[in-house]
């Protein structure tokens, strides 16, 4: 239906050439038909309506306009306050199961150290990890005796290979790698564990680099602070702020040394591709400061 058509039409067969077009009539090209024509269109024509104008946009001027309005109705919209939610383990908040929980790992606990007692140390770690595996993580001090326990069967462990041939093919340093870690652990839970400390102390001590050896000389500074720590073994750790020191500084050498030996090797290969060595190349060291300074030689010495 058109919008100005009233209720007085007449029907009328006529070509398409023969009508005076009304205004705001638009032709299709449909051939002579049978049409319906405002009469009022034909006496009294009324002056065209104005179409607003359309206006073409593209697709991201769409997707654009649509983000805006998306957000506006988005805005209109209260939103929830942001509220954590906070899960909890029924057992490790029950106060009868905690106690439960901790007496079956310390169950566990005592196994582990009749293994320990009788020299069977890799079934008395078993027990300690099973502990761990029970203990609420509340009970953070109990769970940092199982670390220890573990890092101390890792030290013993040591001893008895040295005692039992049969054992050759164990790695020690293994050992003292693994006791370290234990004892790391322990002492992230529990810092001023005294037997944790000694232990970590022993262990990086034993592993012989430089690294190890210095960390091993601020453990047993700690552990010589300790409030609670006993005459003995404060008297250890003095002991062995004496001993390490030299110690250290002839390792730093020898590291030293064992890196300018790589490094060597490796200038060799690939100055070789020139008709060079290391050899061409001389490091004399300066006596008052200890630093190196290299000298490019044509003829080195056979």
């Amino acid at each position: 239906e058109l919008p100005f058509l009233t209720t007085f039409v007449r029907q009328t067969t006529l070509s398409r050439d023969a009508l005076t077009k009304p205004p705001g009539i638009r032709w299709f090209g449909y051939p002579p038909a049978t049409i319906l024509i405002p009469l009022s269109a034909m006496t009294n024509p009324e002056p065209a309506q104005e179409v607003a104008p359309v206006t073409h946009t593209s697709p991201a001027e769409e997707i654009a306009s649509s983000s805006v309005d998306a957000n506006q109705n988005h805005a209109e919209v209260p939103q929830a306050e942001d509220e954590e939610e906070e899960f909890f383990d029924a057992h490790e908040q029950d106060p009868v199961e905690i106690e439960r929980l901790l007496s079956e790992a310390n169950e566990h606990k005592n196994a582990g150290n009749q293994y320990f007692a009788t020299g069977r140390y890799q079934e008395a770690i078993s027990e300690y990890e099973e502990a761990l595996g029970i203990c609420p993580e509340v009970k953070a001090e109990e769970r940092a005796v199982y670390w220890g326990n573990i890092g101390a069967c890792y030290m013993k462990m040591v001893e008895y290979v040295h005692t039992n041939p049969s054992h050759d093919g164990h790695a020690p340093q293994e050992d003292y790698k693994q006791a370290e870690e234990a004892c790391t652990e322990s002492l992230t839970l529990s810092p001023q564990y005294a037997k944790s400390l000694l232990r970590r102390a022993q262990a990086r001590e034993k592993l012989g680099t430089y690294s190890a050896m210095s960390d091993a000389l601020e453990d047993y500074r700690a552990l010589r602070d300790l409030k609670d720590t006993n005459d003995y073994t404060r008297h250890e750790c003095e002991k062995a702020e004496r001993r390490l020191p030299p110690l250290l500084k002839e390792r730093m050498e020898k590291e030293k040394e064992e890196m300018l030996g790589k490094l060597k090797d490796l200038g060799n290969t690939l100055l070789g591709k020139f008709g060079l060595s290391t050899d061409n190349f001389q490091m004399k060291q300066d006596p008052g400061s200890g630093s190196y300074s290299m000298n490019f030689v044509n003829n080195p010495k056979k």
